[in-house]
């Protein structure tokens, strides 16, 4: 997919709990096991940096297993954490595959997510949804994470000739007001009929793409 200014109008969407839902109480569950009491959230501050700059491409992934035992006293293997990290995810947010699949045709659909490339990866491979895009702005190949302006001027620079695109929707408030204040019309999502109510109210709906 190669980034470029579209001749239609572009719709950015985040990932999780847009695209994709998951649930972190599965990680904390086996983790508390494991552990035979209580872990998280809240995480240790030095693990949760850790993971922030995993997020943002800073830091390998496999630093991850030798921290979660001095940080949680918890002993994991690569391949055990690996598939704990993974197993967060439960599918895909019911509505918005079909959503996507009738603005495909007359919208350029861009994801910005804040993402470690192992998730990003595996989620665009598993879940359909993401076979609609037409690209997508991620933290850890930027290097920079929502509500840092750069990725929001990256998908206005690569996507969108400079501007703001038509319409973006994230389920984190903080993020759609980081949007916001750079001139993104911008809604938290709230499921995929509020999604498409949102739409409707902008004139934006299902449409021939033009060539």
């Amino acid at each position: 997919m190669e980034p470029r200014a579209q001749a239609t109008p572009v719709i950015v969407l985040d990932a999780g709990k847009v695209l994709v839902d998951f649930d972190l109480a599965r990680l904390f569950g086996e983790l508390s096991r494991r552990a035979g009491r209580a872990v998280g959230p809240p995480l240790p501050p030095a693990f949760a940096r850790l993971l922030h700059d995993v997020e943002i491409g800073a830091r390998p992934w496999t630093e991850i297993p030798p921290a979660v035992g001095d940080a949680l006293g918890i002993a994991v293997t690569a391949e055990e954490w690996r598939a704990l990290w993974l197993g967060i995810f439960t599918g895909e947010v019911p509505g918005m595959r079909a959503a996507l699949a009738e603005l495909k045709a007359g919208y350029t659909l861009v994801a910005l997510s804040n993402t470690s490339q192992v998730h990003w990866e595996h989620v665009v491979a598993r879940y359909p949804v993401f076979g609609l895009l037409d690209g997508w702005v991620v933290s850890y190949a930027e290097r920079a994470a929502k509500p840092d302006p750069a990725v929001y001027r990256a998908v206005m620079e690569r996507w969108c000739g400079g501007g703001p695109p038509r319409f973006y929707t994230d389920d984190m408030p903080r993020f759609v007001e980081a949007a916001r204040a750079l001139g993104w019309d911008a809604e938290v999502f709230a499921g995929a009929g509020a999604f498409r109510r949102a739409l409707a109210r902008r004139g934006l709906r299902a449409r021939a793409r033009i060539t």
